[in-house]
């Protein structure tokens, strides 16, 4: 299946999905991160580019622990392809890029995150749930220095 395969609705409700973290990364009020959170299946897993899976229950809590800490000035995502395998499944491959400041307890720390990943969404119900995101890349850089670099 190709991205023609996908209609627009559909096209359309996955990049609305995906416009909900950076929302949440510029404005980290319960709300928003509850409404970025709330398109993960309840079996969602994330998988890291080595394989390890983590749950949604911890992705969940470390990305509100994260948020928190986060002032974000820039944020985008931008899916640069669309492909259904079955008119319930849908899976993308999205370029996710953030900049901005964290706050730790030992200070102020400048963070650029950049990750392009694979995401499984399933239709339940009429509404588009993420079953999986699979980082292919990540690259994390704090205070201009390169801290995590995974994938190729």
């Amino acid at each position: 299946g190709r991205a023609a395969d996908v209609d627009d609705a559909t096209q359309k409700a996955l990049n609305a999905n995906y416009a909900l973290r950076c929302t949440a990364a510029f404005d980290p009020s319960d709300a928003n991160m509850d409404a970025a959170f709330a398109v993960l299946a309840p079996d969602f897993v994330a998988v890291d580019p080595k394989g390890k899976q983590v749950t949604r229950d911890e992705v969940v809590g470390q990305g509100k622990q994260q948020m928190k800490m986060l002032h974000a000035t820039t944020c985008n995502e931008t899916v640069e392809s669309f492909s259904q395998s079955d008119p319930n499944t849908v899976v993308a491959v999205s370029n996710f890029h953030l900049e901005g400041d964290l706050q730790a307890p030992d200070g102020k720390h400048d963070l650029v995150i950049t990750e392009k990943a694979q995401d499984t969404w399933k239709n339940v119900g009429g509404k588009w749930l993420a079953s999986q995101s699979k980082d292919l890349q990540i690259l994390v850089k704090v205070d201009g220095n390169v801290v995590e670099d995974q994938g190729s």
